[in-house]
C-alpha cells in the first residue's frame, strides 16, 4: 500500500495521534502552567522538523510563502494557548469535541466573506454540528432548562475559549494549506515551526519572569515531554501531507475522529462524568462534519 497517497490512512492516524497530543497535555497540564506546555510542544519537536528538513530538496520559496507565514503564525499561536488553556480548566471529554466546529465555522465564514451559496445538505451538516455542541450539556437540561446547555459553553471559560480556538482554525487551516503549496508537507513545518519557536521562547521566558514561575523537573516530566513533542511532530506531517493530496474539508472530516478518542480518553483515564451526553453531542458533531465535506 502507498501510504504517502492514501490520505484516508493518513487522516486517521493523525485523528488518533491528535487526540492521544490533548490527553498527553492534560496529564502535563495539571502540575505545569499552560504557557510552559506550549514551548515544550515545539522545543521537543523542533528536532525532528529540523531532521526532517536537512535532508528533503529546498523548494524555491516565493514573497507569497513568507507572507502566508506571517499571517498564520499569530493566529496559531494565539489557538494553541487558548486550547491548552481549556484543556486545562475544563474536562477533555467537554472541551475537545467542540473542535468539531471548525468545519461549520469554515462554511459559515466562506458564505459570508465568499457570498458562497450555502446548499442545502450543508445547512444540515451546521445544524447537527451545532446540535452536537448543544449535547454535549445536555445533562445541565433537567436543573437549568433548555437554554442550560447553550449557557454553559459561554459562562464556563474552557468551553469557550475551545469554541474562540474552533474559530480561529477555520482560518488557519486553508493557511497552512496555501504554505504547504507554496512549499512542500516537509519542508513548511521545518521552516513554520522553527520561527515559531524562536518567536515563543523569549515569550515564555518573560512570562515566566513576570510570574515568577518555578520549574522542576521530574524522569516522569522528562518521558512525557519527549513523547508529547515526538507526537505532535508526527501528528503534524502526517496533517500536512494528507492535506496536500485532497481537499482540506474531507481530509478534516475523517480527522474528526479524534472527537470520539477524546470522549473515550476522558471516560477511561480521566474518569469523567456525563460520558454517555458527550459521547452522542460527539457522534452528532461528526455526523455533521461528514455531511460538511461532502455537500458543503
Amino acid at each position: 500500500m502507498n501510504l504517502s497517497a492514501n490520505w484516508v490512512f493518513l487522516s486517521l492516524a493523525c485523528a488518533f495521534f491528535t487526540a492521544t497530543i490533548a490527553l498527553i497535555s492534560k496529564i502535563i497540564l495539571q502540575k505545569k502552567n499552560e504557557v510552559f506546555v506550549l514551548w515544550v510542544v515545539f522545543a521537543f519537536s523542533l528536532p525532528i522538523f529540523l531532521i526532517i528538513l536537512i535532508y528533503q530538496p529546498k523548494p524555491e520559496l516565493t514573497p507569497a510563502f513568507w507572507k502566508t507565514i506571517a499571517m498564520l503564525l499569530p493566529l496559531e499561536l494565539v489557538a494553541f494557548f487558548l486550547y491548552l488553556r481549556a484543556l486545562k480548566l475544563s474536562a477533555l471529554s467537554l472541551v475537545f469535541p467542540l473542535l468539531g466546529l471548525t468545519p461549520a465555522f469554515s462554511i459559515l465564514t466562506s458564505s459570508i466573506i465568499l457570498k458562497e451559496k450555502l446548499a442545502l445538505p450543508g445547512m444540515g451538516g451546521v445544524i447537527l454540528v451545532s446540535l452536537g455542541a448543544y449535547l454535549l450539556n445536555a445533562n445541565t437540561i433537567r436543573t437549568g432548562g433548555l437554554l442550560a446547555p447553550i449557557k454553559k459553553i459561554y459562562r464556563e471559560k474552557g468551553p469557550m475559549l475551545m469554541v474562540i480556538v474552533a474559530f480561529i482554525y477555520a482560518f488557519s487551516c486553508t493557511l497552512g494549506k496555501k504554505a504547504i503549496l507554496l512549499s512542500s508537507p516537509e519542508t513548511f513545518p521545518g521552516i513554520y515551526y522553527s520561527i515559531f519557536f524562536a518567536v515563543i521562547t523569549p515569550l515564555t521566558l518573560v512570562y515566566a519572569k513576570i510570574e515568577r514561575l518555578t520549574i522542576t523537573l521530574e524522569k516522569r516530566d522528562i518521558f512525557l515531554f519527549v513523547l508529547l513533542g515526538a507526537l505532535f511532530a508526527v501528528a503534524v506531517l502526517l496533517h500536512y501531507k494528507a492535506i496536500s493530496l485532497v481537499n482540506v474539508s474531507y481530509m478534516l472530516s475523517v480527522k474528526r475522529l479524534s472527537l470520539i478518542i477524546s470522549v473515550i480518553y476522558g471516560a477511561v483515564i480521566f474518569k469523567e462524568k456525563d460520558i454517555a451526553y458527550r459521547m452522542l453531542g460527539a457522534s452528532v458533531m461528526l455526523c455533521g462534519v461528514l455531511i460538511l465535506s461532502l455537500y458543503g
